[in-house]
């Protein structure tokens, strides 16, 4: 059955954040009216608080990893030379900061595009405002991602770790990442619990605020968040 609710924009943009999680179809209906700015805000100041929080925990994720990207660039002819590893192992750690910082408004502008494009091969009605939205809200499970890897930092074996595949709650978990191809990593990558949980979410808004059935929904929500990974493997299939 269609979606023919009409969102009565009751709820503060805390409340969304929360409830989108449990309850994403309410969010959404309510919310289709809202801009996206005070919900990228206030997930962006979130983000950044839970980076910087959880950053000593997470630390043995990122030393693997860049010790793993190095490996890989040694590997194509392309080593670091010994004086510069201190400096880029401290450019890496900024970087990782960085993600608090950007990963919320630049993920409402790019997967806001996905979601305008999925909802159109859905034929969903909805404004780059609402699509904004829609991926605004569904990056709430990114932002829970870094508290699951610092839960796990804090009881894993520093020297066990290889790199953040060892944090992902997925296939990409159970390969190794010095042999699997990082095309291959990339692509693992993306079916973890939380990105899957993100294209629920894709599902969900699009068929709440577009207003069509649940189906041509998640049919939508699949053709973005498949052009949004094969983004993501496509420059690891280049290098």
């Amino acid at each position: 059955m269609n979606d023919k609710t009409t969102g009565s924009g009751t709820g503060s943009v805390f409340e969304d954040v929360l409830e989108v999680l449990w309850a994403p179809a309410t969010v959404f209906d309510r919310a289709r009216a809202k801009g996206a700015g005070m919900h990228i805000l206030l997930l962006t100041i979130v983000t950044l608080v839970v980076v910087v929080a959880t950053k000593g925990l997470i630390q043995p994720y990122l030393d693997a990893n860049f010790d793993l990207q190095m490996q890989q660039m040694a590997s194509r002819g392309k080593p670091i030379p010994a004086e510069a590893m201190a400096t880029a192992r401290k450019v890496a750690g900024y970087g990782f900061l960085a993600t608090g910082t950007f990963m919320i408004p630049l993920g409402a502008l790019l997967g806001g595009a996905l979601v305008l494009i999925g909802a159109k091969v859905a034929s969903a009605r909805m404004t780059f405002g609402q699509a904004m939205l829609v991926a605004t809200l569904a990056s709430v499970p990114r932002v829970l991602s870094f508290v699951a890897t610092a839960v796990q930092g804090a009881i894993a074996d520093p020297a066990s770790i290889r790199s953040f595949s060892d944090a992902a709650l997925g296939p990409a978990r159970f390969v190794d990442p010095f042999t699997v191809s990082p095309a291959l990593m990339a692509l693992l990558a993306n079916l973890d619990l939380f990105n899957l949980w993100q294209l629920v979410l894709f599902g969900i808004g699009i068929s709440v605020i577009g207003r069509v059935e649940r189906s041509a929904g998640f049919v939508g929500a699949l053709v973005g968040w498949g052009i949004g990974v094969a983004l993501t493997a496509i420059p690891a299939l280049l290098t």
